[in-house]
């Protein structure tokens, strides 16, 4: 009887598994698909907009860093800027990071990550890593090395796909 009762949780179980890639496969834009062209669609109309959902989205690094010194109290900025770099902004990446990511709408589009992306930046999270590093050595007033900055983040991708494929 309890032979039965698992057999049909494990099938149960994998029936379920198996549905849900199968739900997950479909919405996974193939270039050319009627998905993949409305995404676009709204991805250029996006990275014209000042502003999506109401938020104020920014067109250049300085516009950036100028609107989250706005939004940041004078007590937050000074712990951020005197804090390590790599430290502070990996402490941040889940809170101010995650802000950017979503406000700054990186996944559907803006002006601000449609500029990262033409720098090399393709993953939300390497912008908002870019972000918050290219901020801090604003605050510190130290020179922002882009180049180098993204080529840091993208050996870090890299290094972070072949881990999640066990390689």
């Amino acid at each position: 009887m309890k032979a039965t009762n698992m057999s049909k949780s494990i099938t149960l179980l994998l029936l379920i598994l198996f549905s849900s890639c199968h739900l997950l496969a479909q919405t996974i834009a193939i270039e050319g698909s009627a998905a993949d062209l409305e995404y676009q669609k709204e991805y250029n109309k996006n990275i014209t907009l000042t502003k999506i959902n109401g938020v104020y989205i920014p067109g250049s690094l300085e516009e950036a860093f100028k609107r989250i010194n706005k939004l940041s109290p004078a007590e937050s900025r000074a712990k951020f800027q005197n804090a390590p770099e790599k430290e502070v902004c990996k402490k941040l990446h889940f809170g101010l990071g995650r802000w950017m990511i979503e406000k700054w709408n990186f996944y559907g589009g803006s002006r601000i990550s449609h500029l990262l992306k033409t720098k090399g930046l393709l993953h939300p999270d390497d912008m908002a890593q870019f972000l918050l590093r290219s901020y801090h050595r604003f605050l510190n007033e130290l020179p922002l090395e882009e180049e180098a900055l993204i080529n840091e983040l993208a050996i870090e991708r890299k290094r972070l796909a072949r881990e999640a494929i066990g390689m």
